[in-house]
């Protein structure tokens, strides 16, 4: 595990430490030394529930990721709409659920509030000392875009535990001295350096001091979340992407794929006549769109989908000049359009293609025909992302900027569908699945 994950672990324990200590300070409050055993006790069950769903609307909530923790800025916000959210739900629970009925509700009330308080306070205390604190000094050697941004990254984003203390383009003579000088921790080289007989000569002398080698695209995999496309070979490939060994998690999945399909299904075909009369209401045309997918080891399926935009030609589509990406602001999006789509409502009769053993409900999300042709072309291993069945979601759909519409955008997506399909596995999965709440929920993407 990185520095980052260790200390997620222990912003999660702080976390789950001020809700308890809010509750005793609520019920300390409500009834003094005296009846406070007798009410805790009462008290731990329906609030260790609620507890415990705080931390997963959390989690959805994106309180736990890298952008998040370390910005003071943006901490108030998602704290207050988590805690919004959550209050909500335990409301709900003590008002309706007969074994949450515990009175008077107004301990709630004020648990929430103090809980807010001082959730509020020790997480600025959390971030302050995540750039405070001493760091884990990293020399990074070589040169390319992704190791800039990596760099970057680790300025950015300070509490992850490392500190760029220097950086040496190439391999020189004067290496050994650089670590010294820098008193450096981690070494992070690229591929085509680590066969240098300098490098390695400088890293056996400094062996003694606790250095840590580490090959550029894992570092930029363990701070990202994604593969780095320009810093990978073939060889990576045979040595990281091991399809047999996923055969069983492929299997379970596919289960769970028809049952929640299944379970979907009702409200989608409950929902199903409201939307198309909206759409036939809005504008003319056909309600569905049928258009042809890549899918798993580069299979074709038509993909199903409501109608967003105007028809400009007979088959419901609205191109003119062939393939194109939807961009932002498109004036071919009807009004109803830009509801489903903000909503996914446009996504629903996808769960057909889900029982047709077409899509998953996650996985990289499947592009059209006319852009596989042209980015295979461009974007080396760009077909390594049909190894496995696409999805309704993915890790790059939950991940900044949500929604890729250009060559450059692709190549950014492909290093998250590549990052998926190396760790999936079924928590990665719940994930992905969970935290596309919140995406639904703040409307990002398109």
């Amino acid at each position: 595990m990185t520095l980052g994950t260790y200390r997620t672990i222990l912003l999660a324990i702080g976390d789950v430490a001020v809700f308890w200590f809010s509750l005793v300070v609520t019920l300390f409050i409500r009834y003094g030394a005296g009846k406070f055993v007798d009410n805790f006790i009462l008290h731990i069950l329906p609030f260790g529930v609620v507890f415990a769903i705080w931390i997963l609307i959390f989690y959805i909530a994106g309180l736990y990721e890298v952008r998040v923790i370390g910005k003071s800025e943006q901490l108030f916000k998602y704290l207050s709409y988590a805690m919004l959210t959550g209050s909500i739900i335990a409301i709900a629970l003590f008002y309706f659920v007969q074994a949450f009925a515990i009175t008077p509700r107004i301990n709630l009330i004020l648990d929430i509030i103090i809980t807010f308080g001082i959730m509020l306070g020790w997480r600025s205390v959390f971030a302050y000392a995540g750039r405070s604190t001493d760091k884990m000094r990293v020399l990074l050697v070589g040169s390319s875009p992704d190791i800039d941004e990596l760099a970057g990254t680790i300025k950015d984003y300070p509490h992850l535990g490392y500190i760029i203390s220097a950086r040496c383009p190439e391999v020189t003579p004067h290496i050994l001295n650089l670590i010294s000088e820098h008193r450096v921790d981690i070494v992070v080289a690229s591929k085509e350096n680590q066969t240098n007989e300098t490098l390695l000569q400088a890293l056996y002398e400094a062996i003694h001091r606790g250095i840590r080698f580490v090959d550029v695209s894992v570092f930029y995999e363990m701070i990202l979340g994604r593969i780095p496309v320009s810093l990978v070979s073939k060889v990576w490939f045979l040595e990281n992407i091991a399809e047999a060994e996923k055969l069983f998690f492929e299997t379970s999945k596919r289960g769970v794929d028809i049952l929640f399909a299944i379970v979907l299904g009702i409200p989608t075909a409950i929902l199903m006549p409201f939307v198309a009369l909206a759409i036939r209401l809005n504008s003319k045309g056909p309600i569905f769109i049928r258009q042809q997918r890549v899918g798993c080891m580069g299979k074709s399926f038509t993909l199903l989908k409501y109608r967003t935009m105007l028809a400009l030609n007979p088959d419901g589509s609205a191109e003119t000049h062939g393939a194109e990406w939807s961009q932002e602001g498109d004036r071919r999006i009807t009004g109803i359009g830009k509801v489903l789509r903000s909503t996914r409502i446009d996504e629903l009769p996808q769960v057909w293609n889900i029982l047709r053993g077409d899509l998953s409900f996650v996985g990289p999300r499947p592009e059209r025909p006319e852009f596989v042709e042209n980015l295979r072309k461009d974007i080396p291993y760009y077909d390594m992302r049909h190894l496995v069945r696409p999805g309704l979601s993915g890790w790059a759909q939950i991940n900044p900027p949500y929604y890729y519409a250009s060559h450059d955008d692709t190549i950014l997506k492909l290093q998250y569908d590549l990052y998926y399909i190396k760790n999936r596995d079924l928590g990665l999965d719940l994930s992905i699945a969970l935290k596309t709440l919140m995406v639904l929920l703040s409307r990002q993407g398109r």
